[in-house]
Order: structure tokens, then C-alpha cells, then sequence
């Protein structure tokens, strides 16, 4: 019934805005009443200025059960003090309400004694529990002097009725204007005679017209008395006018209603005063709701009074659940204690701060930037802190990706050798990107070779590059770098797998590497001119937390520079190689050039001499001569072919004319051609061809490959026995020449099959260009060349041709 005493009870639980503080406080000192607030710990923690007027006296120190010796709190007797037990806030502090309780005040400030009514009422969290009570204080002793008045002087209550500042009126036992004031007339704009006689309820808004006979009226008739009802009367010019009317019953003899005497207070300045608050209060909020940052606001003791819908989002707390919570209810421990120390800090000095702040978020932990500053009240005391937050976490991981990847950049291009370039890296991405990173690069057998190992633990480090070089990644696993590297993509996991064999980490030994199995991972291609050339690999240092896109992406920008740094070094070191090769080539050409040139000017020196002499050389001699001058240029020929031969397959010129043939004709018309040769060179020579092989190949071009291999068998085999052999071998043609010479370094087969490349010394003359002609030659027939040896040992050279040429 009564809203005013009502609101004040549910203030001290209300989050109030900041900003606004000083409104509620405008509003509260306008109220009619004393407004007493007390705590749960009986302490008065707050006390309106008409409270102050009405008591005579201010805040005090003093708990509840001493109010009545501090105030002069007395029993309607006016000689018994008020027992503390039974005072109505120690009531409401019991959980009690109580309503309109009488109380004589007499103190220093007031002798004559005031009479006053008190309403008191709990006031209880979200779980019900009492954390204080609120007590509404009246100051009835005009009304009861009024009330004296009228029992003892009816002219004179008549003449204090017409002409009190305040609108008041009476109504008999049926609701009827028996007289007004003439404070009411003035207000309202009627004449005497237009309301007497009417019924009260007729100038009474339609709303407020049936609360009254609906409501009110009942309840007064009953009781003989109703406080503070909000009304909404109408003017005789149509205006409205808010009041707060409270009456009292005059009885008769039989106890029944036979008038009223009913005071109006003219409230509509401070409703409109409240509906301004309360649409300034609802705009603010919706400000702050669609904000797109963490708003909040804590009392003094850090108990959140506010937070906007951002912050609930995040956090999961609606501003009810979260009203009266501290930082401790809300985050981790850790977070908690560093927020209350930043707050205590502001809240003691006073001064407003920015700083950066760790808050957990659903993904993990956020960087926030956060201004923070005190609200101040009239006296100048902080009585609140006010919060904002900006969530700044892309920002500062994009800083420090930005500051990473140029120091990455900075090491990418400090050395041409990849592998401690890549190991330096490696580190780099360690803490930042990765507990564990490892950088693979593809070799020519299957396995992935690990270049580069870093970890936060050297020692597992260490650990981790010994168990993955005896137990590289599975090449057929659907998952890790092995597959990475297959198909060229990134791949992120919430667990790796693939990159470290379980059942190999069995062992105790790698005990400190199985702590890394389940980790999140990401696994990059190193990717130049279109080539993976091999997998940077990452394991999380966060057990079940995948990686966010930004990290794949900052992953995959350091791979591609790592991977043109890899590609770059390979140039160059190739350039240098070419450059090598080409210098060593030049050397061994201009010699082998130069030997039949030599040996040539040798025997034409002699035949000049002959000329001039008196001595003819004898004809025997003379054919000798031209044999030599035959070899030679033979030899210069077959220089020449070679280079045209290389020259042909750099510009892929290399054109085949095929037809078919029997490949046992081919190798025996090769073997009668060579006799000679091999009968010069000491070598035992044997062919084994039995049935006929046929195919479509180039003739020329296969007794190429043969010449070419016979002859290097006879230059590295001199004086060993050689073996041919041409036969079927499925549904592939097979040609096996071995010899019993020097033998094959194992670390030279790889190799001995490129450009200007030699098995052994340049002592053993020729351009280094006899197979890798023949392995050209053979693999633009679709076929395959291999070599067998060991040093010391005979060498055995495999090729195997389709039947028909690839094109």
C-alpha cells in the first residue's frame, strides 16, 4: 500500500550506475521521511538529511541496541526508554517487519519531544538471508497536536484546517467531501461548493479511482487509517497531479467511521524527478548493455554493484547472480587475488589507473586493457570503482607474432647452412608457438630426417631428436608430418598423432619423451616454387587446447620462410656445386682435349723430322703413325658426341627413333666391335645372351648404353674379366654389364650418375659424362639404371627397359 516505504527497503541490494549516485541521493533527500539504514552487524550505514532533522542528531558509531539511550527513544508514556529488543529496526534485523510502530523522541536537540512512527523492514539477498534493515521514520507530532486540536478547539482545528500550506480534506462514512482545505481549492482550482458533497473518488484519475474503492478504501473503513497512498488527481483543468495521501478516522461512540481527516502531499515534482532517474537509468543501461567492451562497477568493499551484458556474456553470470560477489567468486585465484590488489590500490589512493589485465575466457586466457578510476560522493570520500575492459588479445598476439616473425626473418637470412639456421628457429618458436618444435626435411629414402629440435627442457630435446632419428614418423601414418609432407597441407590436432610411435616409447629410456604424447599440434609444409621440402611440426604446451586459427596462420607464415630460406640455401650451395663442376670440368676437357692434340703434334713433329732427313721412315713405322692419328681422332669424336649428347639432353632435344629389335643382335654386334678394345685393356670378356629379347627401342641409342658401359668397365676394370648379360626379366628387358675392377665407394653410387661426375680419380681420364648419358638415355626409353658395389670389389650396372618407349 504504501510504495514509499517500500522502495528505500530494497536500495542497499539495488546496483546503482555510476553517475547516478548523486540523483539517489537528490531523490532520497527530498523524501517527506528519515530514511535509517543498519547493516547486518547492527551499524547505521546510512541516515537521510530529514532522518538528521527529525532525530536532531547524525550518523552514529553506536549499534542498534544503543539507539534508544543515543537518540532518546522513548514509550508512548514519554518516561520509559524504548528496550532495544523491541525496537523496530532490531525487529527488522530479526527478519521482522513492522509497520507504523509509535516512538517518543526526546533528546538535547529536541526537549520538547517529538512523537514519531516508525516502519521498519528487512532488507535480504539473493538467497534470503538478512544483510540489514531499513527504517522509515515520520514525524507525527503535528498530527497529533492537530488531533489534540481538534478534540479540545474545533474552531480552532477549522481555522488551522483552512488554512494549513497542505492539501487536506474529510469524508464521512460513505466516502463523501463533508470539507476541504483551502490549500485544496487553490491547488485543484474547484470552489467550496462544486466538491462538497461529491464523492471523494470523483477527482481521482480512472485508475487511481478504482485502486481506491477497490483497494484503499476497504482497508481504511477497516482499519481507520491508511499512509502515504499514491493517488493521481485531476485538476479542474484537466492537469494531473501525483499526491501521496494519508488519513485518519474519527469514530463515534459505536466505534464506527464517521469522519475523516486526510492530508495531501503533492508528490508530482519528485515522481517526475524519479521517472527521469529511473529513464536516465534505463538509457544508461541500454548504453552499456550494446557496448561492446566490460563494463562494471564495485562498491568499497569490492562487491560488484553493476556489470553490462558483455561482461555476463563472457563470464556467464547474469548482474542478479553476480550482485554482491567480489572478484573472488568469479575468477580463478590466481586472476582473483591479482584483480583485488589493483582494486584495493585504486580504492586506498584514489587514483585512476590503465593497465593490462589476464582474464580467462571460454578459449583461455584474454589480455584486456583496462581503465580503472574511483566515483566520489558529495564529500569527496570514494565510495565506488568504476570499470572498463577492452579485450586486446588479437592486438598483442599480433605484436607478437609481428616481433616474431621478423626475428625469425632475421635468422632465416644470417647463414646459407639451413640446418643451424632452422635449429635457431626451431628455438624461436619455443616459448612462443610450441613446448616442442621439430623441423623435418625430405630425404631420398622414405624416413623424414629431423634438422632442427627444440624444446623448453634441453634435456628432453635431446631426448626427443635421438628417439626420432632411430624411430622416424610412420611414412604411411594417416596423421603427422608424414602426411603433411604427402599431401602439402597444414594439419591441426587436438592430439597428435604420427609423429611419435607409442609402442617404441615404451622403453624407461624414453620416459621423459612420452609426457609429449596427446598434445595438441600443428604441422606446416615448408613450401618454395612449388615443392614441399619438408614439415615444421608443433606440440602445444597446453594438454586438450587446440590451437586457434591465428597461431595455424602465424605457423604457416614462419614455415614459408623457412622454407624459402631452405629453397635459397639449396640454390646456392647448387650454383656453388655448378660452379664447381663446371671449373673441374673445364679442366678435365681442356686435358682430355689436349691429350690426342698432343699426341697427334707428337707424331706429325716426327714425320716432319723424317722429311728433312736422308732417312725415310719405313712404312711399318708409318702406319703406325696413322693408327695413332685414327685412335686420336676417334677419341676427339667421341669428346665431341658426349658433349653434343649433354648439350641435346639439357635442352631436351634427346629424340628417339624407334623400332623393333632383338636386344641379344644389338649386344652381340657391340661385343665384336669392342674385341679389340678389350683385348688391348687385359679384360676377359663374356656375353651372355641366350634367347632373343625384343622391344621397341632406338638401336644407336642402345648400343650407346652399352659402349658407354662396357667402356667404363674396361677404364675401372683393366685387366679384370667383364660380363654382359641380355635377357627377359618379367615382362622387361634386362641389361647386366659387371666387371672385378676398383669397386664403387657406396657414398659415390648416388652420384656417379650425374653430370661431370667421376667414381674415382681424373687419372682415369674422360669428361665424367659416360653415365649420365647412358641413364638419360635409358630413362627417356621409360627404364631404370642402378649400380651395385662396394670399394674393392666388382661393380654390377642394372638396366631394365619396358618393351616400348615411354613418351
Amino acid at each position: 500500500m504504501d510504495r514509499l516505504h517500500d522502495s528505500p527497503a530494497h536500495l542497499p541490494a539495488r546496483a546503482t550506475p555510476p553517475g547516478y549516485s548523486s540523483l539517489l541521493d537528490a531523490v532520497l533527500a527530498s523524501m517527506g521521511e528519515g530514511l535509517l539504514v543498519a547493516d547486518d552487524e547492527e551499524h547505521l550505514v546510512f541516515l537521510n538529511p530529514k532522518g538528521e532533522l527529525i532525530l536532531g542528531m547524525g550518523l552514529t558509531d553506536e549499534p542498534v541496541s544503543r539507539w534508544p539511550a543515543h537518540y532518546g527513544l522513548y514509550l508512548p508514556d514519554q518516561v520509559t526508554l524504548y528496550p532495544s529488543e523491541r525496537l523496530p529496526m532490531s525487529r527488522a534485523l530479526r527478519g521482522e517487519t513492522v509497520s507504523r510502530e509509535e516512538v517518543f523522541l526526546r533528546n538535547a536537540e529536541r526537549p520538547a519531544g517529538t512523537w514519531l512512527h516508525v516502519s521498519s523492514s528487512p532488507v535480504r539477498d539473493e538467497a534470503g538471508r538478512v544483510r540489514g534493515g531499513v527504517s522509515v521514520v515520520s514525524d507525527v507530532t503535528d498530527r497529533r497536536w492537530v488531533e489534540e486540536s481538534v478534540r479540545l478547539a474545533g474552531e480552532k482545528y477549522r481555522s488551522l484546517y483552512n488554512n494549513t500550506p497542505v492539501m487536506m480534506h474529510s469524508i464521512d462514512q460513505h466516502g463523501r467531501l463533508i470539507s476541504v482545505s483551502d490549500c485544496w481549492l487553490s491547488t485543484l482550482g474547484y470552489e467550496r461548493a462544486e466538491v462538497l458533497g461529491r464523492d471523494s473518488v470523483d477527482f481521482l484519475t480512472p485508475e487511481s479511482r478504482r485502486y481506491a474503492r477497490e483497494v484503499i478504501l476497504p482497508e481504511y473503513f477497516k482499519t481507520g487509517a491508511c499512509w502515504n497512498v499514491p493517488y493521481q488527481v485531476v485538476k479542474k483543468n484537466g492537469q494531473l497531479l501525483d499526491v501521496l495521501l494519508s488519513a485518519i478516522a474519527e469514530r463515534d461512540a459505536s466505534g464506527r467511521v464517521s469522519r475523516s481527516l486526510a492530508v495531501l502531499i503533492d508528490v508530482t515534482e519528485r515522481k517526475r524527478t524519479e521517472e527521469a532517474l529511473l529513464e536516465s537509468e534505463t538509457r544508461l543501461r541500454a548504453i552499456l548493455d550494446n557496448a561492446p567492451t566490460v563494463f562494471f562497477l564495485l562498491d568499497s568493499q569490492e562487491q560488484f554493484l553493476f556489470v553490462n551484458r558483455e561482461w555476463e556474456r563472457l563470464y556467464h553470470r547474469t548482474r542478479q547472480q553476480v550482485a554482491g560477489r567480489t572478484v573472488f567468486d568469479v575468477f580463478p585465484q590466481e586472476i582473483a587475488e591479482a584483480l583485488h590488489q589493483a582494486n584495493r590500490s585504486i580504492l586506498k589512493s584514489g587514483a585512476s589507473v590503465e593497465r593490462e589485465e589476464r582474464l580467462p575466457h571460454d578459449d583461455g586466457i584474454h589480455i584486456h586493457l583496462t581503465q580503472k578510476f574511483p566515483l566520489r560522493d558529495a564529500t569527496g570520500a570514494v565510495y565506488a570503482l568504476c570499470g572498463i575492459a577492452t579485450d586486446i588479445t588479437e592486438r598483442k598476439q599480433m605484436e607478437v607474432s609481428q616481433r616474431f616473425l621478423a626475428e625469425a626473418s632475421r635468422e632465416l637470412v644470417a647463414s646459407l647452412d639451413y640446418e643451424t639456421t632452422l635449429q635457431r628457429v626451431a628455438e624461436l618458436a619455443v616459448p612462443v608457438l610450441a613446448d616442442l618444435c621439430v623441423v623435418f626435411v625430405r630425404t631420398d629414402s622414405a624416413a623424414l630426417r629431423p634438422v632442427a629440435v627444440a624444446d623448453r627442457s634441453s634435456a628432453r630435446a635431446a631426448g626427443v631428436r635421438e628417439f626420432l632419428q632411430r624411430h622416424p614418423p610412420d611414412p604411411e601414418a594417416l596423421h603427422g608430418p608424414a602426411q603433411v609432407l604427402a599431401t602439402g597441407r597444414s594439419e591441426a590436432s587436438e592430439a597428435s598423432s604420427g609423429l611419435l610411435d607409442p609402442s617404441a616409447l615404451e622403453e624407461e629410456r624414453w620416459a621423459v619423451v612420452r609426457t609429449l604424447l596427446g598434445r595438441p599440434s600443428i604441422g606446416v609444409p615448408l613450401q618454395a616454387r612449388g615443392r614441399t621440402l619438408g614439415v615444421l611440426y608443433l606440440l602445444s604446451p597446453d594438454p586438450g587446447r587446440r590451437y586457434a586459427p591465428a597461431e595455424l596462420a602465424l605457423t604457416e607464415e614462419l614455415g614459408r620462410r623457412a622454407a624459402v630460406a631452405i629453397d635459397n640455401a639449396q640454390l646456392y650451395c647448387s650454383a656453388q656445386e655448378s660452379i664447381r663442376a663446371r671449373d673441374e670440368f673445364l679442366s678435365i676437357a681442356s686435358h682430355e682435349l689436349k691429350t690426342p692434340l698432343t699426341s697427334m703434334r707428337l707424331r706429325v713433329q716426327q714425320m716432319e723430322s723424317a722429311l728433312t732427313s736422308s732417312r725415310p721412315l719405313p712404312m711399318e713405322k708409318v702406319s703406325r703413325m696413322l693408327e695413332v692419328f685414327e685412335d686420336q681422332l676417334q677419341r676427339l669424336s667421341h669428346l665431341a658426341n658426349h658433349l653434343l649428347d649433354v648439350s641435346r639432353i639439357n635442352e631436351q632435344r634427346l629424340e628417339l627413333r624407334l623400332e623393333e629389335m632383338d636386344l641379344v643382335a644389338v649386344a652381340r654386334d657391340v661385343a665384336a666391335h669392342v674385341a679389340e678394345q678389350l683385348q688391348k685393356s687385359g679384360c676377359e670378356f663374356e656375353l651372355v645372351a641366350g634367347e632373343p629379347v625384343w622391344g621397341l627401342w632406338d638401336r644407336l641409342r642402345m648400343e650407346q648404353v652399352m659402349l658407354n658401359l662396357l667402356t667404363n668397365a674396361m677404364k675401372y676394370g683393366a685387366g679384370h674379366p667383364i660380363r654382359m648379360e641380355v635377357a627377359s626379366h618379367g615382362r622387361k628387358a634386362r641389361l647386366v654389364v659387371e666387371d672385378h675392377g676398383m669397386g664403387i665407394p657406396h657414398e659415390a653410387q648416388g652420384r656417379i650418375f650425374e653430370r661431370f661426375e667421376r667414381a674415382a680419380s681424373r687419372n682415369y681420364g674422360g669428361l665424367g659424362l659416360g653415365l649420365f648419358i647412358t641413364r638419360r638415355i635409358v630413362e627417356a626409353h621409360g627404364g631404370n639404371i642402378s649400380v651395385e658395389s662396394a670399394p674393392g670389389l666388382d661393380a654390377k650396372f642394372t638396366v631394365e627397359l619396358p618393351p616400348r618407349a615411354a613418351h
